[in-house]
């Protein structure tokens, strides 16, 4: 009797801490627009990557990002091809969803394009020579007809070209994307146009005005595994992971380092560091061993100024592991792209290699087993995660528009694979502690007579207004901030960052009535903008 009373105790207690995460609800993406036909499959919006919750929608209404478009692998197509993908659409304009949780189903209520700095849409397209591609990679529409001379699939390589994979809600509203494809971070306004560029590239002739320079190992990334998760603090800094190892100082030292790099950015300063976080290396044997160079981040997300969320995955053979990890910043020290001991972070490789040149990784415990808890392998890749409270995490994957090419040969096969968000409820010791829950310090007034025509204070002097296509500002004893141009209905037109006096062109806003806000460390002006 005694030893079966035991056994039914241990089975509650398993049961009871099984039960501390349950999944809420599972939701589909069952119906969006259509993008085209390609190769007799009729695809529709998807490709979800990166999730952010919007404040004030009770945990139900996300943004996600489009992807480059459907895109198909193609390192073994019958032409030996100079890039591994296949561009299905290249005109395709990478999107923002806006969608909602409703009923069983994702329900997409409106896309905007990423916008280059004109206005005008960016594409998926790979970068430039020398901003994200080397001088032997080109485009491809399809695999060419003649192998000798594909002139006629090849698309131009495009400065604006994005492949964005993660997505996070500024303090102002404005959002920050990142992408794999140029290894960059994008600062947009809210309605997707580029306010600034974060690029390894930024400091190299024919680099954009937009762009603004980070540590030039980024360039290194592995193809399509660049930045894959970006959040916000906060306190307001802004940070991006790399999804592998970079290959830095070579392909072979970097597909054996356990060292991803996590890049700080203060938007504020301008200024960046770098910190290491490290995937577990190999496990398991073969043919079911996952190796260093294996292993990808999904996404990234904050739960206050010092802990991140970050997706973990990993596969090979039937050997799969999808995890959530807790990061600490607290005690990690900051890492260069300079030599320790005559070799890269990446080359160090390990634990005991940054140990030995006293180099502190973030700290990273076991937060949830994606899979123990209900997350299907066929939904492969996990790609978003969002924090909805301290009790509900939401987490969702890229199904690469319903498609894959098993072959990598350029030929897509239908998988009839959808989007889908899990939504889990966390309880007991699995909540996340000490969560400092998203908000925007961007106040909208809710009347336009709540504020003055012309206002001003003692630090910040805003001329001319009304105005027709320039507006100053001026300031006393103040070095910098933030400028943001609000429409009545409370979206965020521009939002942009100034050091010093400055100016802000608003010769494209239609002629009317906008609330315009300059907010620096220490003072705030709201003012009642007039554009003739």
């Amino acid at each position: 009797m005694k030893k079966i009373t035991l056994i039914v105790l241990v089975a509650m207690t398993y049961l009871q801490v099984q039960a501390q995460v349950q999944i809420l609800q599972i939701y589909e993406n069952k119906s969006s627009a259509a993008i085209g036909t390609y190769q007799g499959i009729n695809f529709r919006e998807g490709g979800f990557s990166g999730l952010c919750v919007i404040p004030g929608t009770e945990g139900k209404e996300f943004y996600t990002l489009s992807d480059r478009g459907v895109n198909i692998d193609a390192k073994n197509a019958t032409c030996t091809t100079t890039y591994d993908k296949i561009y299905a659409f290249p005109t395709y304009a990478p999107k923002i969803h806006r969608i909602k949780l409703n009923g069983d189903s994702i329900q997409i209520l409106n896309s905007f394009t990423i916008k280059r700095p004109n206005g005008t849409n960016a594409t998926g397209i790979i970068n430039p020579t020398g901003f994200g591609s080397t001088s032997v990679e080109a485009a491809w529409n399809n695999i060419p007809s003649n192998c000798a001379d594909p002139s006629s699939v090849t698309v131009a390589k495009d400065a604006w070209g994005i492949d964005c994979e993660g997505i996070a809600i500024g303090k102002n509203n404005d959002l920050w994307v990142c992408e794999e494809g140029g290894t960059t971070v994008w600062n947009l306004a809210a309605d997707g146009k580029v306010i600034k560029r974060y690029s390894p590239y930024a400091n190299l002739p024919g680099a954009e005005p937009q762009d603004v320079a980070i540590d030039t190992v980024f360039k290194y990334r592995k193809n399509n595994r660049g930045f894959e998760g970006v959040a916000i603090t906060p306190n307001g800094k802004v940070y991006a992971i790399i999804q592998s190892a970079i290959l830095y100082p070579n392909k072979t030292d970097g597909e054996k380092s356990n060292v991803h790099r996590i890049l700080e950015i203060d938007p504020v300063s301008g200024t960046s560091k770098m910190y290491a976080y490290l995937n577990p290396g190999d496990n398991g044997t073969s043919p079911n061993k996952i190796s260093a160079k294996d292993w990808k981040i999904g996404d990234l997300t904050a739960v206050n100024d010092s802990v991140l969320l970050v997706i973990e995955q990993g596969v090979g053979g039937t050997n799969v592991q999808r995890n959530i990890y807790k990061l600490n910043f607290k005690n990690a020290t900051p890492i260069t792209s300079g030599l320790y001991s005559g070799s890269t972070v990446e080359k160090l490789k390990d634990a005991a290699g940054l140990q030995a040149n006293s180099i502190v990784p973030v700290t990273k415990t076991l937060f949830l087993d994606l899979k123990a808890n209900g997350w299907p392998d066929a939904l492969d890749k996990a790609e978003g995660l969002a924090i909805v409270n301290d009790s509900t995490i939401a987490v969702g994957n890229d199904n690469d528009f319903g498609q894959s090419s098993p072959s990598e040969n350029g030929i897509a096969t239908a998988n009839n694979i959808s989007s889908f968000i899990y939504v889990f409820r966390l309880k007991g010791a699995n909540k996340i502690m000490n969560y400092v829950a998203q908000s925007n310090t961007l106040s909208t007034p809710t009347s336009i007579e709540d504020v003055e025509e012309g206002a001003q204070n003692s630090e910040i002097v805003v001329f001319p207004n009304p105005v027709a296509d320039v507006v100053n500002i001026k300031l006393n004893n103040q070095s910098s901030g933030t400028l943001d141009v609000i429409d009545l209905g409370g979206r965020v037109l521009k939002s942009v960052q100034f050091n010093g006096d400055s100016q802000l062109n608003v010769s494209d806003l239609e002629k009317g009535v906008y609330v315009l806000k300059v907010t620096t460390q220490t003072a705030s002006t709201v003012v009642k903008l007039s554009k003739e």
